[in-house]
This record gives C-alpha cells, sequence and structure tokens, in this order.
C-alpha cells in the first residue's frame, strides 16, 4: 500500500480462524448474509496476527508486533520475522517500535528469551496502556490466577510484563494526541484499551489510518451495533467505533488493522443508505 510517498509492507504472523458467530456471539448467521464477502470460500473469519513496516525520511517503523514464536491455542504464529526479511529488513534495521495497544497479539515479537528482538529500536507505547498491561496497581490485579493459556489471563492487568520487561530499558511512552515521528501521529481511541490508538500517516495531501483494535474486523465500521471484541470498556469502544466510522464513511482515506484479513486496506463507501466494505 502506498500513501503518498509512504510504502507500507504487511508483516504477516499468523491468523486465527473460526466461525463468524463463535467470535460475534451476539450475532447469527441471518446477520453475517450480507458480509459474506468477508468471509473465506469455508464460511470461517480470519483474523490475521501481524503488523506494518514502513520508512518515515530515516527511520524505519514497524507497528504492532504479532502473536510471536508461541502462540495460544487456536493461533497461528512464528512467521513476523520472516515476514520482515521478505520486506527486505532485519530486526537490528528497525528504528521505532509502535505498539496500538498492549494486548499479546500485539506484542509477541517485542522480546524473544529474554532479549529485545529489535535491539535498536526505541519501543513506544501510550502511558494508559503502559500501567495497565505493564505495571498495573494492586488494585487492579486480579484475585485469582487465571488458568495457564486462557484468554482472559492474556488479557489481564500486567499481562504485558514477561513481554515487555526485556525492552524496558528502550521503551518511551506517549500521553495524549500528538506527532510521535515526521509524518506519524497518534489519535488516542480508548476503550478497547484504556490507552488505545490510532495511528495517522500522512504524506503530503494523502493520509491514511492504522485502527489497531478499534476494529478486528472490517464489518464492525459498517453497522454501529456491532459489538466488539475484548474491550476493556465496551461502551466508549463503542463510541470510539462508530465516530470513527462516520469519518471514514463515503472518503478515499485508506484504513488497515492488525487483524484485517491479509493485512489489507480498505476504503468506507456509502449507497443506499448503508456502509459497504472495499479492500
Amino acid at each position: 500500500m502506498r500513501i503518498g510517498e509512504i510504502e507500507i509492507h504487511p508483516l504477516i504472523d499468523g491468523a486465527a480462524r473460526m466461525p463468524p458467530t463463535a467470535a460475534f456471539t451476539a450475532t447469527s448467521d441471518q446477520d453475517w448474509a450480507p458480509h459474506k464477502t468477508l468471509l473465506g470460500d469455508d464460511g470461517m473469519l480470519e483474523f490475521a496476527m501481524g503488523g506494518f513496516l514502513f520508512r518515515l525520511g530515516d527511520r524505519l517503523v514497524v507497528v504492532d508486533a504479532g502473536v510471536g514464536p508461541n502462540p495460544p491455542a487456536f493461533f497461528t504464529g512464528g512467521q513476523f520475522l520472516d515476514s520482515l526479511a521478505s520486506a527486505g529488513a532485519s530486526p537490528a534495521d528497525v528504528t521505532d517500535v509502535v505498539f496500538t495497544h498492549l494486548h499479546f497479539d500485539h506484542i509477541g515479537w517485542a522480546s524473544h528469551e529474554g532479549a529485545a528482538v529489535f535491539p535498536n529500536a526505541t519501543y513506544r507505547a501510550d502511558a494508559r496502556d503502559w500501567e495497565y498491561f505493564v505495571e498495573p496497581p494492586a488494585s487492579l490485579m486480579p484475585k485469582e490466577p487465571f488458568p495457564e493459556g486462557s484468554l482472559e489471563g492474556l488479557v489481564a492487568p500486567g499481562s504485558a510484563k514477561p513481554f515487555l520487561d526485556p525492552v524496558v530499558k528502550q521503551v518511551e511512552t506517549w500521553d495524549g494526541n500528538g506527532t510521535i515521528l515526521p509524518g506519524l501521529d497518534i489519535r488516542t481511541a480508548a476503550g478497547h484499551t484504556p490507552g488505545s490508538a490510532i495511528l495517522v500517516l500522512s504524506s503530503g495531501t494523502a493520509r491514511g489510518l492504522l485502527i489497531g483494535d478499534v476494529a478486528h474486523c472490517p464489518v464492525e465500521l459498517l453497522d454501529d451495533e456491532w459489538a466488539g471484541i475484548g474491550d476493556v470498556d465496551p461502551a466508549l469502544a463503542k463510541t470510539t467505533r462508530q465516530a470513527l466510522a462516520r469519518e471514514l464513511e463515503g472518503t478515499d482515506i485508506p484504513v488497515a488493522a492488525s487483524h484485517f484479513p491479509g493485512l489489507r486496506f480498505g476504503r468506507v463507501l456509502t449507497g443506499e443508505g448503508r456502509r459497504y466494505w472495499s479492500a
């Protein structure tokens, strides 16, 4: 994908595939009937695992770092560094790793075997997510441990600490909206996590959005009543998602997320009183 002079490469790490009604449990097959183009030929819904790579001047930037080499059940992973090599880069080349939020499936390659995967990079994250997922107060910590490997445990307060402790000396946090690199701006998009962010890429008059988990699937941008997945604050996440969908509809702004199928960009189009997704 190109946004002005910025060339963006998808970094596939793996995927999770499941029936769409298992992912969005409040939906039915009838609800999915208008959205079959978002499903595979077998009717399954695919959530990509991975991130994105692009260059801004002399900076080589990775956004989100996949699920890692040891993914939990029902996920596949381990391809991230191969994808990086296919894009013509090595971990040592990366100058910045930017996390849209700190869930396990976005930080899986932050470190490996106790060492930073990207030894020369500055790791960047929202301060509120850092406090929640790495250094939470005792009042937020679960009173009982979650079963080993459970998804609840993997997104609980403190769950990012094993991934990010090895890189703590390389971490810089942001607080609120602003520019973190020339051509890359942060927009607060809280709800899915306390510090979820939308990244705005700009080049000349062109811009595009990387939206993290504001939406896991394009369908969430098409209908205001679709619920998100794993939101810390479901009501706030819904408000954030609806505002983004209304901002995007009918524009030529390309948008991608770290779970969209194939990590492909698309646009939210309108017609006949409804929104459509065009990949």
